[in-house]
């Protein structure tokens, strides 16, 4: 059995970690402060990304991108999760390559080349609403047009030349799992941001034509069945990478905070904590990087169970991850500069952390006890 990477894929990956270390980390501590960075200086660092030959790599070949291998993508990912500013490399979502006619030169191609960002508006408030089944965000039809009523959660706050791609269901449909995605502008009527914990959108009576659907009417869900395990399994690698930064600064405050003239490394406590964390990620670590190979190789028949267990698994590391380093920083000593607990939620609200995991949870005991998959 051989372990080892291609050199190729560890030349990229230590040429994006020195990426990271040089030119991005710097920047944490006002991007924690402010909540973002100056346009300035998301140029400056798109700039790099390109001259780095990153940008796009992830993207098929057939639009014009890398076509990166999985296990690459991975390793790309975890490096990515070593800081807590979101490094754009040109990714888009999978459900815009199925931009036709005027859409492409609307959206997809803006988008790939990173002059408009695409911003997925799929999961609504609540507890629940990993579930389509559950979701009341709908599209009447009205003539030619449908009218959009709802909200949903965005992942990040929009700028004026982002747009949204909104999955819905259509009223009077002949079941609710058939979700259509629309593609939307934030100029749109009736579409307002909402007041909340979290990135919420808004929409009342909002008038949309055919041409505003993405793919075909009920189709939403296929954009993503065939990308979902290599969606799952690359966030299970950026989880990783998340861990091992959080794992990097809790070693260096307790090495370095003292306590009664000692260490708080020298604590038997604290030294449990990081050992568990230490066999945790390497454990999860693994399991990302064998279920990237099987998808690569083609070598098993389940790659969307193994792939949601990479999910589980990764989500609840993190999990647990966030809640050591809290105990750790939490004891004597000032607050860190940097809130471990607080960069992460910056990164991954917990509530849709916890809506993940309680999905692919369900997935995971559906097929072990062979019921019908949510």
């Amino acid at each position: 059995m051989d372990f080892e990477f291609p050199p190729d894929t560890l030349m990229l990956r230590d040429m994006l970690q020195r990426f990271i270390q040089k030119e991005v980390r710097p920047l944490e501590m006002k991007y924690y402060t402010s909540g973002g960075l100056s346009p300035e200086e998301r140029a400056r660092l798109r700039k790099a990304v390109e001259q780095l030959g990153l940008w796009g790599l992830m993207v098929p070949e057939e639009f014009g991108g890398g076509g990166l291998d999985t296990v690459t993508a991975c390793l790309i990912e975890e490096e990515l999760g070593g800081t807590f500013i979101p490094v754009e490399i040109g990714n888009i979502p999978v459900a815009l390559y199925a931009c036709e006619g005027e859409q492409v030169d609307r959206y997809l191609e803006p988008a790939l080349a990173g002059d408009r960002r695409a911003i997925l508006a799929v999961r609504e408030p609540g507890v629940q609403s990993f579930l389509p089944l559950n979701w009341s965000t709908a599209a009447r039809p009205d003539g030619e047009e449908f009218i959009l009523n709802g909200k949903k959660v965005l992942g990040t706050p929009p700028s004026p030349e982002d747009f949204f791609i909104v999955f819905s269901k259509i009223q009077n449909s002949s079941t609710s799992q058939e979700l259509t995605a629309f593609l939307l502008e934030p100029g749109t009527a009736g579409l307002s941001l909402l007041p909340g914990k979290e990135f919420l959108i808004g929409f009342q009576d909002c008038r949309m034509g055919h041409d505003q659907i993405l793919g075909k009417p009920g189709s939403a869900l296929e954009f993503t069945k065939e990308e979902a395990p290599r969606a799952w399994v690359q966030t299970g690698a950026r989880y990783v990478g998340m861990v091992e930064r959080l794992i990097e600064m809790a070693t260096e405050h307790a090495r370095d905070w003292m306590v009664f003239e000692a260490p708080l490394a020298a604590r038997p406590a604290i030294q449990r904590m990081l050992a568990d964390l230490r066999i945790e990620v390497e454990s999860s670590r693994w399991l990302v990087f064998h279920t990237a190979w099987l998808i690569d190789t083609g070598k098993s028949d389940r790659i969307r169970c193994s792939a949601a267990q990479v999910r589980l698994a990764t989500g609840i590391m993190l999990q647990r991850a966030v809640d050591t380093i809290t105990m750790i920083y939490a004891g004597p000593g000032p607050t860190a500069q940097i809130e471990p607990q607080r960069l992460v939620q910056s990164v991954v609200p917990p509530e849709a952390l916890q809506l993940a995991i309680e999905h692919t949870r369900a997935f995971v005991a559906a097929d072990m006890l062979h019921l019908s998959k949510v």
